[in-house]
């Protein structure tokens, strides 16, 4: 309705309507403007306020309070500060966006002054006929009167000529009319079309623009709430008695009562510093020496390592039961039940798993011994510099656990465990013990939409349970606690160049097969004495590439009677433990030319003494990859005060088995 309209008003409509637009980014750009002043006022008042607390009494008990004011009042003025910063460095993204929309109006412009054209012609085109349409009219109404009043035939026939020639003009204009109505029309379309891209990708980067201010509120209200955490915590930490005995070793007069060594030449002691965090020296040795047991963090979650499973000992086929419907299952039949074992037990499992489902050939590289070896920019980690961004680094590692029902790869559960690491250089722990107000680190989780379960370490955490979008999720780091656990870490270790530091644990789980990096579908057929079983494998590439996916094997353990084995492609037999291995990405696998295509089938067979009666077994799945979180995860910075020099993403295997179908 807009394109066509009433007097073919819709192109003028659609090209003020993109005119408008810089008109709103002028406007987005002035507002955000008003908002940078407010907060520079808001931040000059709070420096006026830390102002007023320095000038606190320095008399009594209370005066030390004044200091924590101070320092807080100081913080809250910087977060502002930083805030207005944001803001003018937002005003020029808009200004930059204004300039470029300007450049695409003029283009535009250039490109629909056909279609305008094509406007006016149809303009005049529809003039023209109502004229010829009229002159028609009027033709014709002159002609029947007059043959009514019976003129001579000569006047009559000069009527009926005149009339004629009307309608050819007519019939002319009518011509012109729709094929200018046919060039508006096409031209119109394209224009219109054009005029809804520049609108939607206006609006789409106006939207980011909005983003990026709404982050930057959120970082800075993260900030400020830190500030009031610190300022709150530092108020506890100073007991009635810390300023009483504050005040009387900087105001008392000596501890001898009068009369008593009147000549000594020894109060009065010298005043000590105060600070608002109790200084290392102030912990006892037995806190210093706490068992990582002790930690309830540590203790609710043990990392999953070579050798041992995420999940418990049971039987999944048993264990796991929650509905989960085949797709395949025939009206009628009872689905076949599975479930998770619950949160807490999935994460803190303490027994070795059967050597079949071993995970030694997990590599146990440490995740971060690129991340400050080989640093790609800034200096070595031991020389950092109070003047520059200070590099961190963080490692998501997580493990995979999955079961696929029987002849089924569409059927079946995942579960996928992580952890999130943060690494800092050495050098970094001088300057937080010499700048006790260093800024505080904070990071943003993003694409947490699939996560069910986060477990921070308290410890050293601050979130914000109350944040709206559930995609993200803020921490900030316990500054002071952070700087004690590393002064920790380098006491135990004082020549390591960096000092990993374990932040969170969570978990994702799902019955979508799309979450699994391998999709697995196992069959067994059974005649007489004779067993054989197949495996299909199809790597899911929305998950993982088959590029990034290595060490990839696949265990089949046998009955301890089987005989006369038969395999393709080839497998290692390993004797005593009664299980067949094939490698199909390794590099020293004979079979690494079935992986090129990340897809293809295993098979087995063999013969036992008696006719077998048990349940058909079940295939395990080893591998690792890197480059990706499972779960979507990720992790960026929020400030600018530090950096990220790297992200390294890994992940294996804990139990990831195919049930067979008979």
């Amino acid at each position: 309705t807009i394109v066509f309209g009433e007097k073919n008003a819709g192109f003028d409509i659609l090209y003020h309507n993109m005119k408008h637009g810089q008109i709103a980014t002028k406007e987005l750009a002035e507002f955000v403007r008003e908002r940078a002043a407010i907060e520079e006022t808001y931040s000059k008042s709070m420096s006026k306020l830390a102002k007023i607390a320095s000038n606190g009494s320095p008399l009594g008990t209370f005066a030390p309070m004044w200091d924590v004011f101070r320092v807080s009042s100081d913080k809250l003025a910087l977060c502002h500060l930083e805030l207005m910063r944001k803001m003018n460095d937002l005003i020029r993204d808009i200004n930059k966006y204004n300039e470029e929309q300007v450049k695409i109006h003029r283009k535009t412009k250039e490109e629909v002054i056909g279609t305008l054209e094509s406007v006016q012609s149809l303009q005049v085109q529809n003039s023209h006929l109502q004229k010829a349409r009229e002159g028609y009219h009027s033709k014709c109404v002159e002609l029947e009167r007059l043959r009514k009043e019976g003129v001579p035939q000569k006047e009559l026939e000069k009527a009926e000529l005149k009339s004629k020639k009307a309608a050819e003009s007519f019939a002319g204009s009518i011509e012109k009319f729709n094929r200018a109505g046919r060039d508006f029309e096409q031209k119109m379309s394209e224009s219109a079309q054009k005029f809804q891209d520049i609108e939607e990708a206006h609006l789409r980067q106006m939207k980011l623009l909005i983003k990026a201010y709404s982050h930057s509120i959120e970082d800075t209200h993260v900030q400020v709430g830190q500030v009031h955490e610190e300022f709150k915590q530092n108020v506890e930490n100073i007991g009635i008695e810390n300023l009483i005995q504050k005040f009387t070793d900087q105001k008392g007069t000596g501890k001898e009562r009068p009369g008593e060594n009147l000549y000594s030449d020894q109060a009065s002691p010298e005043p000590t510093g105060w600070a608002a965090w109790p200084s290392t020296q102030s912990q006892s040795k037995d806190s210093l020496n706490l068992s990582r047991s002790s930690d309830p963090f540590l203790t609710a979650f043990r990392d999953p390592s070579p050798g041992r499973s995420p999940l418990p000992q049971d039987d999944p086929t048993k264990a796991w039961s929650s509905n989960l419907r085949s797709p395949h299952a025939p009206p009628g039949v009872e689905p076949t039940t599975f479930s998770f074992p619950a949160f807490s037990h999935s994460l803190a499992s303490s027994e070795l798993e059967p050597s079949v489902w071993s995970c030694k050939h997990i590599p146990p590289e440490d995740p971060f011994l690129d991340a400050f070896e080989r640093l790609s920019r800034g200096p070595s980690p031991i020389s950092l510099s109070t003047q520059e961004s200070w590099p961190v680094a963080a490692a998501i590692t997580e493990y995979i656990n999955a079961y696929f029902r029987g002849g089924e790869h569409n059927c079946c559960l995942v579960k996928i465990t992580g952890d999130l690491t943060m690494s800092f250089p050495a050098g970094i722990i001088r300057i937080f013990t010499t700048n006790p107000n260093a800024p505080v680190l904070s990071f943003r989780l993003v694409n947490i939409s699939r996560v069910d379960h986060f477990l921070p370490n308290k410890k050293l955490l601050y979130s914000d349970p109350s944040q709206s979008d559930p995609d993200t999720k803020d921490f900030w780091f316990n500054m002071p606690a952070l700087t004690l656990h590393l002064q920790r870490e380098a006491e135990l270790n004082p020549q390591a160049s960096y000092y990993n530091v374990a932040l969170l644990k969570y978990q994702a789980s799902s019955q979508d097969p799309g979450r699994a990096p391998l999709l697995l579908s196992a069959e067994c057929q059974r005649s007489g004495t004779v067993t054989r079983v197949s495996l299909d494998y199809h790597c899911c590439p929305a998950t993982a590439p088959a590029t990034q996916l290595t060490s990839v094997q696949v265990l089949l353990p046998l009955d301890h009677t089987a005989t006369d084995l038969q395999c393709q492609p080839p497998a290692s037999w390993n004797a005593e433990e009664r299980r067949l291995l094939w490698k199909l990405a390794a590099a020293d696998s004979v079979n690494v030319c079935f992986w090129v295509s990340g897809s293809g089938t295993l098979c087995a067979s063999w013969q036992c003494l008696e006719v077998p009666r048990g349940p058909p077994p079940s295939l395990a799945v080893q591998f690792v990859g890197s480059g990706a979180s499972l779960a979507g995860l990720d992790v960026e910075l929020v400030g600018s005060r530090y950096r990220m020099s790297l992200v390294k993403k890994r992940f294996a295997t804990g139990k990831y088995m195919a049930g067979c179908s008979l």
